[in-house]
C-alpha cells in the first residue's frame, strides 16, 4: 500500500499514526508540510531503512533538504500511485 502523509510531524501524529499501521510492502510519500520529515534530523534517523519518496516541489517551495528518502516529482507520484494503485492518505 501507498501511504500519503500531508502534516509536519511536529503539528500533527499523521506520520507517527501511519509508521505504525506500516507493513512490510507499504512505501510512504511525504508531501506538503509532512517533507519537513524528511530534513529534520530526529525524523530522518526514525524513517531510514522505510521505503519513502520525498515530493521534489514542496521540499523546495520550503527551501528544505531531505536527509532521507528518493525524491519524487509530480509526474513520479502518479506513476506510483498507478502501479500501487488506490493511496492511504493521513492527513489533510
Amino acid at each position: 500500500m501507498l501511504h500519503l502523509i500531508l502534516n509536519s510531524p511536529f503539528q500533527s501524529q499523521a506520520l507517527a499514526e501511519a509508521l505504525s499501521y506500516l507493513q512490510l510492502e507499504d512505501e510512504l510519500v511525504l508531501m506538503q508540510d509532512a517533507v519537513i520529515a524528511a530534513s529534520a534530523p530526529q525524523w530522518s534517523e526514525r524513517l531510514a531503512g522505510i521505503p519513502l519518496y520525498v515530493m521534489q516541489e514542496d521540499l523546495q517551495a520550503r527551501g528544505l533538504q531531505h536527509r532521507v528518502g528518493n525524491v519524487l516529482d509530480m509526474a513520479g507520484l502518479v506513476a506510483l500511485i498507478a502501479q500501487k494503485g488506490s493511496p492511504r492518505t493521513w492527513g489533510g
